[in-house]
């Protein structure tokens, strides 16, 4: 009988993406938080541009800014992974030069999905302003915790 005590350490561990994967239930965390996000974001949005209709637009705009920042943070965790996997690199979140390109390439598709979709019949110089305050507001910054935080 072997009494060796083994550690086990999550390497390579995607924040919050794969994390999800490993811990199903925070999915119960994660999509109503970044909702709820989405709608604070856009809510004072709505009131500094001083927009008018807020409710109508709102509830026209909400779903595509929620489902496309979702699939942009999608994304920039399919780019960490396969770097991981293709090339096997770092640590997965330890490194700038890893996390930093996949936040850069989910904030450009939040910004492009929604200036060129979401907001594509709003007025142009407007779009580009809720395009941009969301790009910037809810690019998913959690890539750059350390993975080794976690183990």
């Amino acid at each position: 009988m072997n009494n060796k005590k083994t550690d086990i350490k999550l390497y390579n561990v995607l924040f919050p993406f794969w994390m999800l994967l490993l811990f199903p239930q925070a999915w119960l965390f994660v999509l109503p938080g970044n909702f709820i996000i989405d709608s604070l974001v856009l809510i004072i949005s709505l009131f500094v541009l001083n927009m008018t209709e807020k409710k109508r637009f709102y509830i026209r705009h909400i779903f595509p800014i929620y489902g496309f920042g979702l699939l942009s943070d999608i994304i920039g965790s399919a780019y960490m992974f396969l770097l991981m996997w293709a090339f096997d690199v770092g640590h997965m979140g330890d490194e700038l030069y890893l996390t930093l390109p996949a936040l850069l390439i989910s904030a450009v598709l939040i910004f492009v999905l929604n200036y060129f979709v979401t907001f594509k019949n709003t007025d142009k110089v407007l779009r580009y302003k809720l395009a941009l305050i969301f790009a910037i507001t809810t690019a998913p910054y959690t890539f750059l915790i350390p993975s080794s935080w976690l183990y």
